[in-house]
């Protein structure tokens, strides 16, 4: 099965904070810098099964989000179909690059890598629960919509903590009302490598652990 629904989680008072990828260990809240601290008790209980203990990747994104409008997403089409999983060469996924994001260096994931999702918006997600390996080089689904229609997905409510593989097909759905966002993803083992844009945690690097 490609999603798993894992419960919910409270998000804390929103703060604006930001982070993109960055290394922690999972399970763990003291390898978080001080300033995502309110999120101490989401990162101690969201763990991928079997990775207590592991690096993982953590994003969290707070932001003001208009009517009409989503937070995250990109596509060539109407619509922003994706997955976190973008298909270099027969057999090499990787994350970014591509025509939608520009020549990076590649950061490879394992076919197996999981992934933990979840924001504060009632249906500002969607989810179909299948995988599509012949994905794109930047993961970009849009010009395939017609395979993804909306009847056939899972629209996540608030708080809502979905298990997900790379290559789930997901798609961010515009905000109804203007107003702030909070995301948040951990990204499992199984990822090599780190692009300059991720963001770098002094915590780990403190304790001689580099990521890279």
């Amino acid at each position: 099965m490609s999603i798993h629904h894992r419960g919910q989680i409270a998000f804390p008072e929103f703060s604006g904070a930001r982070c993109y990828m960055m290394p922690f260990i999972q399970g763990r809240a003291d390898s978080l810098p001080e300033d995502l601290a309110p999120y101490a008790g989401i990162v101690e209980s969201q763990v991928l099964e079997g990775q207590a203990g592991e690096i993982g990747l953590i994003t969290i994104d707070e932001s003001f989000v208009a009517a009409g409008t989503s937070q995250r997403g990109y596509g060539k089409g109407d619509r922003t179909i994706h997955t976190e999983a973008c298909l270099r060469r027969e057999g090499l996924y990787a994350w970014g690059g591509g025509p939608t994001w520009g020549p990076r260096p590649h950061v490879q994931l394992q076919p197996e890598v999981r992934v933990l999702i979840a924001n504060s918006i009632d249906e500002t997600c969607m989810l179909w629960d299948q995988d599509v390996m012949d994905t794109t080089a930047d993961g970009d689904l849009s010009l395939r919509a017609d395979e993804f229609p909306f009847e056939t997905g899972q629209l996540m409510r608030a708080g809502d903590v979905y298990e997900i593989g790379i290559f789930t097909p997901h798609e961010p759905i515009a905000q109804k009302l203007s107003g702030n966002r909070q995301f948040f993803r951990i990204v499992g083992k199984g990822v090599t490598g780190r692009e300059e844009y991720f963001t770098r945690n002094p915590v780990l690097e403190a304790r001689g652990i580099f990521v890279n």
